[in-house]
């Protein structure tokens, strides 16, 4: 039986974003325990502190003493000091807090915590890339001079495997005398989380049925629901507490069932329209996506036992996340707790078994006023078409003569390529914040408008520049960034995005490209992301919010042990999995396992067409070079024409080979 509600209302996208922390407005956080930094007044002299700063002894800010770093003597030599660790506990949020003076404001004034794992030891994303760090403060030229100010900032360690951080604090670019005092790194203890607003909890802005993902069948019977997406199917029975989810795009099979240790209660279909349908029981609703992501909403708590029934070729997990997949596709978890509001968590108690055969299981306790989300992917179809159609070439404006793309080079551009990606970006035209700005930012808007034009005229898509981790550490919501993108477009009339990264927290970038999906139709969203939510490493990602993008581009400085390596079938690769496109930075790709040599860039191209990746024309020379005649032109391109010929003489997918053979 068919079962059809509406929705009485739909809350807007500025109400939907906020929701989360509406009952806390108000309520600040409060500062709990020691401070965790030694000596961080410098009462102690240098204690603490490697190279030691000058002892000064009078006008401190507090107390009898502080310390000052200065290379005006050293025509603007880069000046630091150094606190080696400082502990911290995995998933709580901090307050860093200073007082200082600058002297001439000349350069740049930074401080920045490293993640570290352990003493002597940096928090790896991956085995090249360190986790990254905080950014507290950051003064810029000018800034900070006259009598002593205080600066603060709030941050969270996110990951399980988290020890501390490493306190740096430098002037670079100019030469300066920097006085500091009072530093402080203190706990901080937000107020509880609400009760979840069930079912709007589980309803997100956007339509990814416009993008071939949707709820296409619900189906009710007694106790049992039946819910197909595009890409899964979820069979819930409600009155025992199981659920059994399978996969419906490439291969129709079983992936993975749920036991939530006994009876959700009585469930009924609150929701539902293409975007999602919604159950709702005794405190807690579960929302199925179009995108086949599922979302648990929970105001008690609960027990979750997932077993697959897949064996995983790439198993990855970093507490409470969980992605496994083979060559067929997979499942992830990835559960979510309100930033910025205290709830119980959740833990994960990983597999006790290998986890290459089926099988094998997993447990979540969730703890009450937390989100746990399971997704089965691929969620929709390979766009064959788009990829052979949508070919990028990419250009920055700095790179040609009187800073332009001449309109000649982009005609020839336009006959083997029709997505300019150009890696320039825009001042925000409403506010003009520095913080948004590309790596090269374009000065003259009436030349950027005739670009686009021109592309529009030769059937080209042009596509710019944003870096969206650019947001969130200056405390930009995400309404503010989804706005920005907005009126951007709006503005100058381009059609979509290069996004150099996601946002950090999973749940913001997974609602953000859901959003932008709608504003950007079937335009080109290409996102480059080495380090993927939701914790900000290269080897576990989110399918569900990738399968937003038009293309992505994976692998910088990741190291790949030559075409067969699983990272690039199993990350770098999308077929299967997000379905996306696959583009590859492969700079660090070696030509064969174990090789110190570095892949050609025709072994890169290679690569990737065997795997239905594709790759990006980066940055044609004008006049064309040889690489651009050679690997590009007569190599690339030619054999993306005879791929394109086969499958539309086939109307088969091009079948995808793995390892790849090829031959240099």
């Amino acid at each position: 039986m068919l079962t059809l509600l509406r929705p009485a209302t739909l809350l807007p996208l500025a109400l939907l974003l906020s929701c989360a922390i509406a009952s806390a407005i108000g309520e600040q956080p409060r500062v709990i325990g020691e401070n965790l930094v030694v000596n961080g007044g410098f009462e102690a002299g240098g204690e603490g502190w490697s190279p030691a700063p000058e002892i000064v002894t009078e006008g401190a800010h507090e107390g009898a003493r502080y310390g000052a770093v200065d290379n005006l003597a050293e025509a603007g030599a880069d000046k630091v000091i150094i606190q080696d660790f400082v502990p911290l506990k995995p998933n709580t949020y901090y307050e860093f807090r200073m007082a200082a003076r600058r002297e001439t404001g000349e350069g740049y004034f930074y401080v920045h915590l490293n993640w570290f794992a352990e003493p002597g030891r940096r928090l790896m994303s991956t085995p090249q890339w360190h986790a990254g760090r905080v950014e507290p403060v950051t003064l810029r030229t000018g800034e900070g001079t006259g009598d002593w100010q205080e600066y603060s900032a709030v941050f969270r360690s996110t990951r399980a495997d988290m020890g501390g951080v490493q306190v740096v604090m430098f002037i670079r670019g100019g030469s300066d005398r920097v006085s500091l005092d009072d530093t402080s790194i203190r706990e901080l203890a937000y107020p509880e989380a609400p009760q979840w607003a069930l079912p709007d909890a589980v309803v997100f802005e956007g339509h990814p049925s416009r993008f071939g993902m949707a709820v296409e069948d619900v189906r009710q019977d007694g106790q049992r629901f039946t819910i197909t997406t595009t890409g899964a199917q979820y069979a819930l029975n409600a009155a025992e507490g199981t659920m059994e989810c399978r996969q419906r795009i490439g291969v129709e099979r079983d992936v993975v069932s749920a036991d939530f240790d006994g009876s959700l209660g009585r469930m009924r279909i609150a929701y539902q329209d293409d975007e999602v349908c919604v159950l709702q029981g005794p405190r807690l609703a579960i929302g199925f996506q179009g995108d086949s992501l599922v979302t648990i909403a929970t105001n008690r708590p609960l027990s979750a036992t997932l077993t697959s029934a897949i064996g995983a070729e790439w198993f990855r997990t970093a507490e409470p996340h969980l992605l496994a997949i083979d060559e067929h596709g997979g499942w992830c978890v990835t559960p979510w707790a309100r930033p910025k509001l205290a709830s119980p968590g959740t833990t994960m108690t990983p597999p006790e078994r290998s986890t290459g055969r089926p099988g094998w299981s997993a447990r979540w306790e969730i703890g009450a006023r937390e989100m746990f989300a399971l997704a089965v992917f691929p969620g929709r179809e390979f766009r064959w078409e788009d990829s052979f159609e949508d070919r990028i070439f990419c250009t920055t404006v700095t790179q040609q003569a009187n800073h332009q793309v001449p309109d000649e080079a982009l005609r020839e551009y336009a006959k083997y390529a029709s997505v300019h990606m150009l890696f320039n970006g825009i001042y925000d035209h409403v506010t003009g914040s520095e913080p948004y700005m590309a790596p090269y930012n374009i000065g003259d808007p009436d030349r950027l408008r005739a670009m686009i034009g021109l592309g529009h005229e030769l059937g080209m898509e042009t596509v710019l520049y944003r870096a969206p981790t650019t947001y969130e550490p200056i405390g930009l919501s995400l309404t503010s960034f989804v706005e920005d993108l907005y009126a951007d477009r709006n503005w100058y009339g381009f059609d979509g995005w290069y996004f150099d990264g996601y946002l950090e927290d999973w749940m913001d970038c997974y609602r953000a490209m859901r959003v932008i999906r709608d504003q950007v139709g079937d335009g080109t969203i290409y996102v480059h992301c080495t380090l993927n939510p939701p914790v900000r490493m290269s080897e576990l990602y989110c399918p569900f919010i990738d399968s937003y993008a038009s293309f992505l581009l994976r692998a910088e400085a990741q190291f790949i042990d030559g075409p067969a390596d699983p990272y690039l079938r199993y990350v770098v690769n999308t077929q299967n999995i997000s379905n996306s496109i696959a583009t590859l930075k492969g700079n660090e790709m070696r030509a064969a396992r174990g090789s110190e040599e570095h892949a050609s860039l025709k072994l890169q191209l290679q690569t990737m067409l065997s795997l239905n990746g594709r790759c990006r024309w980066a940055y044609p020379g004008w006049p064309l070079n040889e690489t651009d005649l050679n690997d590009y032109i007569g190599y690339y391109f030619a054999e993306l024409d005879r791929m394109e010929a086969q499958w539309r003489a086939t109307g088969e997918p091009i079948p995808m080979t793995w390892p790849p053979r090829v031959e240099e």
